[in-house]
This record gives C-alpha cells, structure tokens and sequence, in this order.
C-alpha cells in the first residue's frame, strides 16, 4: 500500500517548524535547505520555509558530536543553525530561541506548520506536541519524528488525527510515533535528559554516527513524498550495533505489530486486541 501526498503541499509554500537543533535537529536542518533546493527543481512552485524552534545554547559538550563549533558556544542552538543555512543558500528562515510550546497559535487556533519536525530527547516534550497536533483545531498535515538512544533509533512520518478523512479513496490515516509507541504518552515514566559536561560524557550516552543515520532516512521520507508524491513506507527502526534496520511499511498488518489497529469508517482508532 503507498500513502498518496496531501495535493495541498504541491501548490503553495509548504510551513515546516522544526522542533529542536540539536543532534539530529542541526542535521535535519542542513537536509531541509537540500530538499528546499531539490523540490523547486523538480517543479514545487515555492518550496520550504523553516521555523526553527529551540531554547537551548551551544554548549562545549555539544562541539564535535553535533554541528557546532567552539566559536558557537554559549549562542542559541536554533539562531546558529538558521543564520548558517540563510547566508549559505539565500534562505529566509526564521529562528525562535525558545521552546515550540511557547510559540503562539496562529489566531488562537493550531500551529500553522504544515509539516512539524521533531527532533526532541524527552518523553515530557513529545507529549507536549502530541497534544498539541492532536488537537482539533491544529492544521498541521504530517508530523515527522525522530528519536535515537546509544545505538539505536526510528523515525516515523506520521498524520494527526484531524486528518482522518483527506487521503485519497479515504485511504488510512498514517499513525504518529505517539500511536505507535504509546509509552511515549506515559508521565509515570520519568525522563532521562541529564546535561552532558563533556564530549567524552556525551559519547558514552549516544554514539557518535546514531544521529547521522536517523536524519538521512528522515529526510528520505520527505524527499520521497514530495519528489514522487506517495511512500510505501513511512518510518524506519535502526540498530547500530547489529548493523540492521527495518522499514515501517505503510500497511495496517505492519501496524498491528506495534499494537496500533487502523481508523475505521468512524475515523477512530483501536487498539490492538478491542472488541469490533
């Protein structure tokens, strides 16, 4: 089964809020200003335009395993990387020192991102975006997120609920990493996001190349969606250590694996296992 692109996207600029630039979101910016360039040659009328969203500031744990350098210590993580990519391509990107939590609802109603990229390292703040996208005002189309430990890590390109109902042929909604992974959702479980002091200590909790990986098949998702206009899978679990990774391919069998039942007529979502 492939998952068709929201036509919407093909017409008009497309509102991408990347949510953390830190070891995957300073990555995942770089290849947003690449896809930025490859869509407009493929024939997307404008593109890309990128809100970066992240509180945080460079600091000397940071240099060497993510992409800053020791001038950038002490600077906002989000202003760097934004101010980097503008000079570089002639971009006009916007950077927001500040958590996406924070940031205003456009009216009073959902975030105006089209697609939000998640680059965070705490369950506290993907629970926060969950209940952010899931609400039914949000006009978000596709959330994208990405997630690493030491050695391993997924991606998955999923859709908030509200979208129920835009896919062509009434195709099934494409479940968020929230859905499929609803541990995430758990506030009984406590975060593990202590501070690194050195790039030693940084390394001993997260390998060096894990971010590397992640954000390449995130971004291929993308590029694939807007290049050919379908998918036929929309996430991707890694293992750096066996040297493995498995596609998540975009079918309810495969979804079914992770406990997630697919929307019915109804447009709600089961569990796994629930009475029909």
């Amino acid at each position: 089964m492939d998952h068709l692109i929201d036509a919407e996207l093909l017409n008009r600029r497309v509102q991408v809020h990347l949510v953390g630039v830190g070891g995957n979101g300073a990555q995942m910016a770089a290849c947003l200003a690449r896809l930025d360039i490859a869509m407009k040659a493929l024939g997307h009328p404008c593109g890309l335009h990128v809100r970066a969203f992240d509180g945080d500031r460079v600091s000397e744990a940071n240099v060497g395993r993510q992409l800053y350098s020791k001038a950038d210590v002490g600077r906002f993580k989000s202003v760097v990387t934004i101010h980097r990519l503008n000079q570089f391509y002639g971009l006009d990107w916007d950077a927001h020192p500040f958590r996406y939590e924070e940031y205003p609802r456009s009216g009073g109603h959902g975030p105006s991102g089209d697609i939000v990229v998640s680059c965070v390292d705490t369950r506290g703040a993907r629970r926060a975006i969950h209940t952010r996208l899931f609400e039914a005002y949000s006009n978000c189309h596709y959330w994208l997120d990405l997630g690493n430990q030491e050695t391993t890590a997924n991606c998955v390109l999923g859709q908030p609920a509200h979208t129920h109902g835009r896919n062509p042929g009434n195709a099934p909604r494409l479940p968020c990493v929230t859905e499929l992974f609803p541990e995430l959702l758990d506030e009984s479980i406590p975060d593990d996001n202590k501070p690194s002091c050195s790039v030693r200590m940084s390394l001993t909790a997260q390998g060096l190349f894990i971010n590397d990986v992640v954000v390449r098949f995130a971004a291929q998702l993308l590029y694939e969606l807007f290049s050919e206009g379908r998918i036929a899978q929309h996430g991707v679990l890694i293992n750096l250590d066996s040297k493995r990774c498995g596609p998540i391919d975009v079918a309810p069998s495969a979804w079914r694996r992770f406990g997630y039942e697919a929307a019915g007529a109804d447009g709600k979502a089961r569990c796994h296992g629930e009475g029909q």
